[in-house]
């Protein structure tokens, strides 16, 4: 039987152009795989009709060492902090089982028109406290 796939980790082989002229991947490159990894299980939670929208409030990275062209990276997503209105997502970067950088997203839910905080949708919370770290 075939076992289900864990919506918390995606892998990315490290294409040419997230490549600088030195043979590493460029720093900016890094919270781009590491937001594809949250959009990747963002995908999953539950919907509703007023759902807000989130936006990046703040990132960090901490870099442990450098990934090269065709290294394949292992994304690991985890939620740190739920908060009244805001989502904290922790994304560990590693190769063969060696940590490559942490990275750190805060995001906030506003309202899609007044583009104020909002409270995160209970379902919501009940759903991301199963990624709690």
């Amino acid at each position: 039987m075939e076992q289900a796939a864990d919506i918390t980790v995606s892998e990315v082989r490290i294409p040419f152009r997230d490549i600088d002229m030195h043979g590493h991947m460029h720093n900016a490159a890094y919270y781009a795989h590491a937001e594809a990894a949250v959009a990747s299980l963002w995908r999953h939670r539950p919907v509703g009709a007023n759902d807000p929208v989130y936006f990046v409030r703040k990132s960090g990275c901490t870099f442990h060492r450098g990934l090269k062209l065709d290294d394949l990276a292992r994304f690991k997503v985890a939620v740190t902090r739920i908060g009244a209105t805001s989502l904290t997502f922790a994304v560990a970067i590693s190769m063969e089982g060696a940590p490559v950088a942490d990275v750190e997203i805060v995001w906030v839910a506003v309202d899609p028109a007044s583009r104020q905080p909002v409270n995160v949708p209970q379902a919501v919370r009940d759903w991301l406290k199963s990624f709690l770290d």
